[in-house]
Order: C-alpha cells, then sequence, then structure tokens
C-alpha cells in the first residue's frame, strides 16, 4: 500500500495524469483509427474515472486515500504499450490494409515500405483494453482512511 495522500490531491494528479496521456496519444499517433479510440473510448472513460473520484471528494472531504502499486504499474505498463502499438501511419488504410506501429516506424524506414507486424498491429486495441481493465482495477483497489 502507499503512504496517505490527501484525495483532492490524487485527483488533481489524477486529471493532470489524464490530460497528458491524452496529449502524448495525441503527438504519437496522428491517425483516424487512433483518434477513434481516443475520442470515443479513452477520453470519456477517464471522464467517467475523474468523475468517480470527484465523489469520493463530496463523500469524504477530509479523508486520505491509499492505494495498491501493483495495478498502477500494470496500468503504467499497458499505457506504454499502447504508446508503442499505435498506429502512426496508415498508408493504404482505406484499402484494408493495417497502420504501421509507432515502434515499426521508428525503427524502419517507411520508404521501403516494410511489412506488416501483424502482432505489433494488432495490439493497440488490446493493450487499450488492458490499460483501462488495470485502471479500473487500480481504482477499485482505492482505500479512503478517516482523518
Amino acid at each position: 500500500m502507499s503512504q496517505a495522500v490527501s484525495i483532492w490531491k490524487f485527483t488533481n494528479f489524477f486529471a493532470l495524469y489524464t490530460l497528458a496521456s491524452l496529449a502524448v496519444y495525441s503527438a504519437t499517433s496522428f491517425t483516424i483509427a487512433a483518434w477513434l479510440i481516443y475520442l470515443f473510448i479513452l477520453l470519456p472513460f477517464y471522464i467517467v474515472c475523474i468523475l468517480y473520484l470527484t465523489s469520493f471528494i463530496l463523500k469524504h472531504r477530509q479523508g486520505m486515500l491509499r492505494y495498491q502499486r501493483l495495478p498502477l504499474y500494470l496500468s503504467v505498463t499497458f499505457q506504454v504499450l499502447i504508446i508503442l502499438t499505435s498506429p502512426t501511419s496508415c498508408y493504404g488504410w482505406k484499402q484494408g490494409e493495417a497502420c504501421y506501429s509507432f515502434v515499426q516506424t521508428h525503427l524502419t524506414s517507411l520508404q521501403d515500405t516494410p511489412p506488416h507486424w501483424s502482432i505489433v498491429e494488432s495490439m493497440f486495441f488490446t493493450a487499450s483494453l488492458l490499460h483501462i481493465i488495470a485502471v479500473l482495477a487500480f481504482l477499485k483497489m482505492i482505500r479512503i482512511e478517516k482523518q
């Protein structure tokens, strides 16, 4: 368990984390496929999480919060996986080809049209889902202590 921290401070930190995450997501993958996931799945999910934490503030104004570290580490790991596997360039996407991932575009040259790495390209949606599950587990394991 972590050290006790103010609920208000934790909620503010989580909101800043959300904004920073969305900024990094936007910077690493500027494609329609990624933006659909970010705008219609991750952004509403983060908003619901912030509202959930805000309900803690309203219920326990002077309470302190403790959290488990393992779900936090898993969440960050899956978030890094989202960034690495996010679709970065979609040459031929309209023709049904998969988008090149962030890690693929930075490890290979796109002038030579590298082969698609199917496992890496398909991991984006899986990593997004696992990240959501890890954040939910993290929020579920939060403990409130009366001050």
